[in-house]
């Protein structure tokens, strides 16, 4: 099964367990750059990987939706609610303080701009599962699907 995670969802939390895979889009960036056509390498491995049994958690970039939504590939949408703004925001800041990552302040100044906008978008998918409460247990909502 292949899940589409907003940032911050706990992907790399649940990574190695359970039969989950994170496979991090950071990965793809090489020296600054990565190649045009990323995304189709990168569901490509999502795929594979979910075709052999696996739990593989993607990055919710558009074009990683619309590459899976055009090779009619199942995929599941994990996101906040639009309610959970403030408090995911706070979440993603105590989470670029403990890392001061790259990644992470990256996700954090995205989510202050277009949360919203990210969350309407994501929850038009065909399927998807809101969080609701700021305390949950993602294994728990992906078992119970």
């Amino acid at each position: 099964m292949i899940y589409v995670g907003y940032q911050g969802i706990g992907k790399s939390s649940i990574s190695g367990k359970n039969n989950c895979v994170d496979l991090e889009s950071g990965n793809f960036w090489v020296e600054g750059t990565r190649v045009e056509d990323w995304y189709k390498i990168y569901c490509n491995i999502a795929e594979h990987l979910s075709n052999q049994g696996y739990k593989v958690f993607m990055s919710s970039h558009k074009v990683i939706r619309e590459e899976l939504n055009k090779r009619n590939i199942e995929f599941t949408v994990i996101c906040p609610s639009l309610k959970l703004k403030e408090q995911w925001i706070k979440r993603l800041q105590k989470r670029f303080d403990r890392t001061r990552s790259t990644k992470d302040f990256k996700a954090l100044k995205n989510a202050e701009e277009m949360y919203e906008e990210n969350i309407k978008d994501l929850t038009s998918e065909r399927k998807a599962i809101i969080i609701k409460v700021i305390d949950y247990d993602l294994m728990e909502m992906i078992n119970s699907e």
